[in-house]
């Protein structure tokens, strides 16, 4: 009878060798299966855990316990949790911070005097800040970006404030807030404040007065401009005031984020090589109306960048974070042109002689 067992393989002392038998596949598949079993189970558990820590009242009993909390224009989600922890409203700022982070809520969170109590979750008060429940004691002022100067006074009169006062937004001085605002230092002499009252949602009491409006609105923009934008202005050798002044041109011109960029670039492209901006917000800021004729564009004013090959005097407008950062970060192209089309949509061109065609196509009848 022939022998079919296999033969005896010999194996050296201290040989290493592992046979890929169907128990040890087995065990190794568990092995990987486990932790993967444990972690399907445990993360819905954790985010189950955190939410009902973030939906569950901080102290039921201290209802009565009612607080004002403010929420400062500019203020960012982060300093919005420590305060409110600080302050004995949630237990743990990370509550707060994650559900806004998760729920994305971070850039709906509003300015004002909120009435909060300890009853309250932290969803809660979360949900309250973006609903904007404020108290009604203070008056809200919108200030959308690149209002001027003046059509912000306008709205504060408008809204009941500073009606009879002597003093105008247009009579504050950059040299009288220097001392407590740095950025303010590059102004020159004489500048007033157009261009760095930031525009956002604000709220203030009927009494209070034109500088401490003025100084609320500064810090609002202090807080926004960065450090690290501020090193960039620094390292392309350009002061604030010229990062505000171009800014505030960018705000009037275009409308998106995209085009933001790319005018910028245009723009700068063309005081580098010596070629007037031509744009015409800086003329309607001139001549105070928005139909411009031919003339209008010969006007000899210092705002007028048909006539001048510099960035203008200062600030046409109060710009918003987009335009600043537009001006610091422009977008670099081969264009040296743009127009906007009625529907707002800007065409950028290359050469004059597709500028001409692209005016007589989209502006001809306008």
């Amino acid at each position: 009878m022939e022998n079919t067992q296999e033969p005896e393989k010999n194996i050296e002392a201290g040989e290493s060798f592992w046979f890929a038998t169907p128990t040890r596949i087995s065990v190794f598949a568990l092995s990987l299966a486990i932790p993967i079993i444990f972690l399907a189970l445990i993360l819905p558990f954790g985010y189950f855990y955190i939410y009902n820590q973030i939906n569950a009242p901080f102290d039921e009993e201290n209802k009565s316990q009612e607080k004002i909390f403010t929420v400062e224009a500019g203020e960012s989600s982060d300093k919005i949790a420590e305060s409110l922890e600080s302050a004995g409203l949630i237990k743990n700022n990370l509550l707060f911070k994650f559900y806004v982070w998760d729920k994305e809520l971070s850039d709906s969170l509003q300015a004002g005097k909120y009435l909060l109590n300890a009853e309250m979750s932290a969803s809660e008060i979360a949900d309250a800040i973006v609903a904007g429940k404020v108290l009604k004691d203070e008056i809200e002022i919108v200030i959308p970006e690149g209002f001027t100067i003046s059509e912000i006074e306008n709205r504060f009169v408008k809204q009941g404030l500073f009606a009879d006062s002597k003093n105008k937004f247009t009579d504050l001085k950059a040299r009288d807030f220097q001392n407590q605002f740095g950025f303010l230092a590059s102004a020159p002499v004489g500048a007033d404040l157009e261009g760095y009252l930031f525009p956002d949602t604000y709220f203030f009491k009927k009494d209070i007065l034109l500088e401490d409006a003025a100084r609320k609105m500064l810090a609002n923009f202090n807080g926004k401009l960065d450090s690290e934008s501020r090193a960039e202005i620094a390292r392309q050798g350009k002061s604030i005031y010229e990062i505000v002044t171009m800014a505030s041109i960018i705000e009037r011109e275009v409308r998106t984020q995209e085009d933001m960029k790319m005018v910028s670039g245009v723009l700068w492209k063309r005081i580098e090589i010596g070629m007037p901006m031509q744009a015409d917000a800086t003329v309607v800021y001139a001549v105070g109306h928005n139909n411009l004729s031919y003339d209008d564009l010969r006007v000899d004013s210092p705002y007028n960048t048909y006539i001048y090959k510099e960035l203008p005097k200062g600030p046409i407008s109060n710009p918003g974070l987009q335009a600043i950062k537009a001006a610091i970060y422009p977008d670099k192209s081969d264009y040296l042109y743009y127009l906007s089309k009625p529907t707002g949509e800007t065409v950028f061109s290359r050469t004059l002689d597709e500028h001409n065609i692209a005016k007589n196509k989209y502006l001809r009848n306008n």
